[in-house]
């Protein structure tokens, strides 16, 4: 059986998302929108890209689209729908979009929509494994675009950034698909081992996803799990891909209480230190990879332009990794152009938590 699918992509970042689709459970064709991957898979690439891929924000499962120009179709073809397919709670979360179409009201979608379900629940009723096993409710996207209704089914749950492994955050982290991402981009065509190092690691979101980007993991649910297609299966993880080469790491940050939290967790270890401060002291090829403190969330003495070129300088000059790549606000991209012994290699603009930022990567020369 094959399934229609769109991946969620942060905008910004497709090209990295589909890399990562053909290095670790390739499918084809793929079809590349701004904001997603669309493309037909079956059941087995559902559970394995679930467990894998760590740059989507979502998987979703196109169900249905038709032209629907009144509220009276809606409600027909809505009621006549075999939702046993794919629904398995009764009572759906609904997120719906509309522009350029008849039907612009988005209460009154849902309240139609909400009606023909119902109806049609009485003529083919629900199994009550979703009381038995206590299943959350199914979240389904309606879209509605020149009078074309597109009604997806959400098959991840909550956003796959979320994964189930950190449980103790800094206060501003970076987005655990957005620095899968970077790193990803950091690495590439590096093949001889290195060690990585994160100078103002937080709650080392860098270091977990680098340790974690091909590792299979399963440490928590997906939605599609309770969807009726999937019924009486169990989910396989999938083989781990070939992990990139970092053969140890060093994080640091200066808010001892958080690294000490984090520290015993034994999830990760890492030391409160300056790095602005202090000399990175290693004995083998090393990376770095930053996510500073802009002013914004976190604090920082003096002015931000100051402080970020001092840290910048330091680590260019007297660290002297092989790779850099850091992220910044994108208001900042004069003072950081051009740096001695380094050329620029990536300069990739996103939002990141609705700011937009650059994300640098330079290598020495």
């Amino acid at each position: 059986m094959q399934y229609r699918l769109f991946l969620v992509i942060t905008p910004g970042l497709e090209d990295l998302a589909l890399k990562e689709v053909e290095s670790k459970c390739p499918i084809s064709p793929i079809e590349r929108f701004k904001g997603g991957l669309e493309f037909s898979a079956d059941l087995e690439w559902i559970m394995s890209a679930h467990c894998l891929l760590k740059i989507p924000t979502r998987i979703l499962l196109r169900v249905t689209d038709f032209k629907v120009r009144d509220f009276p179709k809606l409600h027909q073809k809505f009621k006549t729908f075999k939702w046993n397919d794919f629904l398995s709670h009764p009572e759906p979360v609904w997120e719906i979009s509309c522009s350029k179409s008849r039907l612009m009201h988005t209460g009154r979608i849902e309240e139609t929509i909400k009606k023909a379900l119902n109806e049609a629940l009485v003529r083919q009723p629900l199994s009550l494994d979703w009381k038995k096993k206590n299943y959350l409710p199914q979240t389904f996207y309606v879209r509605v675009v020149d009078d074309l209704l597109t009604l997806s089914l959400d098959l991840s749950g909550e956003p796959l950034y979320k994964r189930g492994i950190q449980v103790i955050k800094g206060e501003a982290p970076i987005r655990e698909n957005l620095a899968s991402a970077f790193l990803m981009e950091l690495f590439e065509g590096i093949t001889k081992p290195f060690e990585l190092v994160d100078p103002m690691c937080g709650s080392g979101t860098f270091i977990t996803e680098a340790l974690n980007f091909h590792r299979p993991l399963h440490e928590r649910s997906y939605s599609f799990e309770t969807a009726p297609f999937f019924k009486g299966k169990h989910l396989k993880l999938p083989n781990e891909t070939n992990p990139f080469p970092i053969t140890s790491y060093q994080g640091f940050d200066i808010n001892l209480e958080l690294v000490e939290k984090i520290n015993k967790t034994k999830l990760l270890n890492l030391k409160a230190l300056d790095s602005v401060k202090n000399p990175i002291k290693s004995e083998k090829d090393f990376v770095i990879i930053c996510n500073p403190p802009y002013g914004e969330r976190i604090k920082i003495s003096g002015q931000r332009g100051a402080f970020l070129k001092e840290a910048w300088k330091k680590f260019l000059t007297i660290d002297k990794p092989f790779r850099f790549g850091w992220v910044l606000p994108s208001d900042m991209d004069d003072l950081f152009n051009s740096a001695p012994g380094y050329r620029v290699i990536t300069k990739r603009k996103i939002k990141n938590g609705g700011l937009a930022v650059t994300y640098w990567i330079w290598e020495k020369v």
